[in-house]
């Protein structure tokens, strides 16, 4: 067995990973043991959801990766493993939007809330809760067309001032909003961008974002189940129209949600 065990790690580390910049992506190990360095990140490995003898590490990987070789660090007990990812650039579209001008240059009397919201989010984001609350695929929120990719960049009245950290899909006001996975409330709440907001903790550092909302359904701390109603769709916030934005965070960093969702259901196809 211990042979085995080398030996595969010997391929882990010969194959390496291929990654985008914005698309976080998911590895499997021979071993559902310690951590993963990558760069200043510390990801812990967890059990795979359909083979407990094998480790899975989600490792994000931001939108402003440079291109070119990562050194990652699989440190379990009583060896490193050095591994390999290499980031290749995305190819994202850009948009032209036209929104009120307060959205985009915000009057200074919101600047102090703008900056509470953001200390908020990132405090949700990046605080790993050590369950994992979802055993099967998750779920589009809405069966809809999508009318904005991730990852566009996103120009506003003629000045560039994003990418899109989500998914926007055609939501008109008001279409019932469903949990993409089972997790807990964390946040439901009016805010200045993201309007009507709630933020879904699925455990082991990933979250589900569902902004622009007009009514909630569930309060913080709420328990949710999978295709349960969670909100109505609204039009609030920094937007052109009624939509649902949908968004994931895996370790405080934004990924593609639908390239993540994909991911993770091909977990459960190795059955």
């Amino acid at each position: 067995m211990r042979l085995l065990i080398v030996f595969l790690l010997s391929i882990v580390t010969l194959l390496g990973w291929d990654g985008y910049n914005g698309k976080s992506l998911i590895i499997t190990l021979p071993s559902p043991s310690g951590t993963v360095l990558m760069n200043d990140l510390n990801i812990s490995v967890l059990v795979h959801p359909t083979d407990r003898t094998k480790g899975i590490a989600i490792l994000p990987v931001d939108y402003y990766a440079i291109p070119g070789d990562i050194n990652l660090t699989w440190i379990s007990p009583g060896k490193e493993t050095p591994l390999s990812l290499n980031i290749q650039k995305a190819s994202y579209p850009s948009e032209i939007l036209n929104v009120d001008s307060s959205k985009v240059t915000p009057p200074p009397e919101m600047m102090d809330r703008i900056d509470r919201e953001r200390t908020e989010a990132y405090n949700i984001y990046n605080h790993f809760t050590p369950i994992r609350y979802w055993n099967k695929p998750f779920i589009r929120p809405i069966e809809s067309i999508i009318t904005s990719e991730y990852g566009s960049a996103r120009i506003y009245n003629g000045t560039l001032k994003s990418y899109h950290g989500g998914v926007d899909f055609r939501a008109l006001t008001p279409t019932p909003i469903l949990a993409s996975n089972d997790g807990i409330i964390v946040l439901a709440q009016e805010r200045y961008y993201s309007g009507g907001t709630i933020i879904i903790d699925h455990g082991e550092g990933l979250y589900t974002c569902y902004f622009h909302l007009s009514h909630f359904d569930v309060n913080v701390g709420d328990f949710v189940n999978q295709g349960q109603p969670i909100a109505l769709s609204g039009a609030s916030g920094r937007i052109t129209g009624p939509h649902l934005h949908f968004g994931m965070m895996i370790h405080g960093i934004q990924a593609d949600p639908l390239d993540l969702m994909e991911q993770i259901s091909r977990l459960f196809e190795a059955i």
